[in-house]
Formats: structure tokens, C-alpha cells, sequence
């Protein structure tokens, strides 16, 4: 797992130190000191220009791809300095093998990765779960979660399946969201035509997972009298009947 990550502007980093001479004493572990923000003056003559498409625009940057000693961590991370227009920033990322510009694409899915977080959270409920067990050790502010006092079989099978439920809880989520994505790229124009909202503006053809939402639900409020005819609703009472046969078995 690697990082990309935005630095401070005041972020500074380490050449590689200076070979071994054989004097006494400790050899350097880093080389000179470069001040990260620097460099858009001292070195702009070295920045290459290059084109990505971000969100589907084309854009023209200038980066400058260096790979130095991070002091915090004491191992060398890959600093691309961009400029974009009036603007300068600093990425990072753990990967040295990564391209300056594959480091600059993936940073810009931040805010798709963001939105889609405030909409499994807010709009999904996928985080809303309330899986627990009494095994489980008490989790304070300052203390972390350490599961090494847990060495009765019982407690860490307990531990397991809470875990095992809030995963599926958070993919099932996931998986709604996807199916909500699907829908409004594949039948947008059916969902405008069934959406009886109102809407002050309307900045893109292709509804939020919101609107398909409520369309979803209004149509199963009116087909709740027919969902016994359908498929899904046989699949889950064939599955009620095969539990119900195992409980009288068992009681049997």
C-alpha cells in the first residue's frame, strides 16, 4: 500500500549524504537540506510542461519530479512540485516507481473519493451500523484497540463476527451505491421524467444518487400491493421456509 499524499508548503527534505570518508566519527545520514518551496525559483528552468485530462478537462502543467529523504520517516519519497496556472503545490507519494504524472491524476479523484464518502455516509447510512459484543475491549481516547488480551476462543470468535457484520454492512452500502450509480447513467432520462421534485437549478443531465433514491423508493411505495408477485420476494420467502424446516428439525 503506498501514499499520495499534498505537503505543507514549508516541507523540506534530504539529499543523499555524502559517501563515507573513513574518518572517525559517525557517518552523515542526510545530505544537504532543500526547502521544497524553493525550487519553483531556483529550479523552474527544469520543469517539464505536460497535458492531463482531470474530470474530463484537459489541462496544461508544468512538475518538477524529485526523489529525496523525508526526514520524519528517514527513507526517500517522490516530490512532484506542480504548477497549475497561478497556482503551485507539492505532492508526495511513497511509490518512487510511480510517474509524476500518474502521482498528479491520482491525487485529483480526492474530491470524487470525498463525495463519495459523504454519500455512503449521509445518504446511504453505511456507517450507521450497530454491531458490538461485550468481548470486545473498551476503546477510550487515549487508548488504542488491543486485542492481544483476548486469548479465550469463545471471545475472539465473537470478535470476528462483529467484524465480519460491519464489514458486509459497510459493502453492502458500497453495493447500493454502485447500483444508484448505474441507474442514473443508464436511465437517466426515465428519472427525470418520474422525478416530480423541484430543482432551482440543474447542473447536469445525470440525476444524483439522491434523486434516483427517491424515485426508487416512491415506486416500491406504489408496487408494495404486486411485490409479492415478484421475483425477489420468492427468493427470500423460499428462504424463510428452509429456515423454519431446519428450526422444527432441530427441535424434532
Amino acid at each position: 500500500m503506498h501514499l499520495i499524499t499534498r505537503a505543507k508548503s514549508n516541507a523540506v527534505a534530504y539529499e543523499d549524504p555524502p559517501p563515507k570518508t573513513g574518518r572517525p566519527g559517525a557517518p552523515k545520514k542526510y545530505g544537504n537540506k532543500i526547502k521544497l518551496l524553493n525550487l519553483f525559483k531556483e529550479r523552474l528552468n527544469d520543469f517539464q510542461e505536460t497535458t492531463l485530462e482531470i474530470y474530463k478537462e484537459k489541462k496544461n502543467l508544468s512538475f518538477l519530479c524529485r526523489d529525496l529523504i523525508w526526514k520524519p520517516i528517514k527513507e526517500k519519497v517522490r516530490f512532484v512540485l506542480v504548477i497549475d496556472g497561478d497556482q503551485i503545490f507539492i505532492l508526495m507519494s511513497s511509490d518512487l516507481n510511480l510517474s509524476p504524472e500518474d502521482i498528479i491524476k491520482a491525487y485529483s479523484y480526492r474530491f470524487k473519493i470525498e463525495v463519495n464518502f459523504k454519500i455512503l455516509k449521509h445518504l446511504m447510512g453505511a456507517f450507521f451500523y450497530h454491531f458490538w459484543t461485550k468481548v470486545w475491549p473498551d476503546i477510550g481516547k487515549l487508548n488504542e484497540a488491543d486485542l492481544s488480551s483476548c486469548t479465550d476462543p469463545r471471545s475472539e470468535k465473537l470478535i470476528a463476527q462483529a467484524m465480519d457484520a460491519i464489514e458486509s454492512f459497510v459493502n453492502f452500502g458500497c453495493i447500493a451505491t454502485g447500483i444508484l450509480q448505474i441507474l442514473s447513467l443508464n436511465y437517466h432520462k426515465t428519472i427525470w421524467r418520474k422525478y416530480k421534485g423541484w430543482l432551482r437549478t440543474y447542473s447536469s443531465s445525470i440525476p444524483s444518487e439522491e434523486i434516483v433514491k427517491s424515485i426508487i423508493q416512491e415506486e416500491f411505495f406504489h408496487n408494495f400491493r404486486c411485490f409479492k408477485y415478484t421475483a425477489i420476494y420468492q427468493i427470500i420467502m423460499s428462504k424463510n421456509k428452509s429456515r423454519k424446516k431446519t428450526q422444527l428439525s432441530k427441535a424434532a
